[in-house]
């Protein structure tokens, strides 16, 4: 639908030029219209495709503590605005790189569905531990029964490392 150009405040990662941008390209699925709650400011939403948030290396950003988690957190208000621009309640969300679960975050507390896809088990954990902080819910390890914080005590005791 578009292409959505993330301008931070601090330059990031890189060596002869550093990146102070993300591309965030915006999909949809199916037939239907897509949903505009923007409409040109008719509800009060100014919206252009350059979103300017603070990045994670930023003093005050919302995303400064999950550096430690995981490298390229996304400010959990930037995807919660683009939720609130594109979605309808309880729409259901897709995410195939959940990373650090921002995406998961910003659905719980705009009323949406989150539906993500993780490979590396240690953001698993560290998406789980985050939902965890934000809701209360516990994620269950649908193999042995284990809420997630009782997976990350057995780690520790048998000297796993606890991700």
């Amino acid at each position: 639908m578009n292409l959505i150009v993330w301008a931070k405040n601090n330059a990031g990662m890189g060596s002869q030029y550093r990146s102070q941008h993300e591309l965030l390209p915006l999909f949809k699925v199916g037939t239907a219209a897509h949903v505009n709650h923007i409409e040109l400011g008719k509800h009060g939403r100014w919206r252009s495709n350059i979103w300017t948030y603070p990045g994670a290396s930023s003093m005050g950003s919302d995303a400064r503590r999950g550096l430690q988690d995981h490298p390229t957190v996304k400010p959990v208000a930037m995807l919660e605005d683009a939720l609130l621009d594109m979605t309808d309640r309880d729409s259901v969300v897709m995410d195939v790189f959940l990373g650090s679960g921002t995406t998961l975050i910003a659905a719980e507390k705009t009323g949406r569905r989150c539906r993500g896809l993780e490979l590396d088990p240690r953001y698993v954990d560290v998406i789980l531990r985050r939902y965890h902080e934000v809701t209360g819910e516990q994620g269950i390890l649908r193999e042995t029964g284990e809420t997630v914080l009782e997976l990350a005590e057995r780690r520790m005791r048998e000297g796993e490392p606890a991700e």
